[in-house]
């Protein structure tokens, strides 16, 4: 029985360990989820995990019909606070084009849209 003791003295703080840097690695990539507001202050989005990608919901709009809807889909880590091969849907266009997204510094969202030759960057800011 001492011998169990003996044991259980190192094994139990060694997975206390193992289970809190477990759960560090698990949020650290999920800084992206919640809401956002986008720089012109018309619309909320709210990004959420679907599977191994992100997607981000349109939660407030001058719009009311746009509310509910998916603007950017897909957005895949791809490092430390990255974000690539999304999709966006321009809505002053109709149209959508690629999307890539890095946080870059807490709080703030660079989202950068591209179609052909032509891309647009945005900083968005956390609620």
């Amino acid at each position: 029985m001492k011998n169990f003791f003996k044991k259980a003295r190192v094994i139990f703080p060694l997975v206390f360990i193992l289970l809190g840097m477990n759960m560090k690695a698990q949020t650290s990539e999920d800084k992206l989820l919640g809401k956002w507001i986008n720089e012109e202050k018309t619309r909320v989005v709210e990004f959420v995990k679907n599977g191994n990608y992100y997607d981000a919901i349109i939660r407030k709009a001058e719009d009311a019909s746009l509310i509910g809807k998916k603007q950017i889909s897909g957005l895949k880590p791809s490092g430390k606070g990255s974000y690539t091969n999304g999709t966006v849907y321009i809505i002053k266009k109709g149209k959508t084009a690629s999307c890539s997204a890095q946080i870059v510094k807490d709080g703030l969202l660079s989202i950068k849209a591209s179609y052909g030759m032509m891309s647009k960057t945005q900083a968005w800011t956390r609620l």
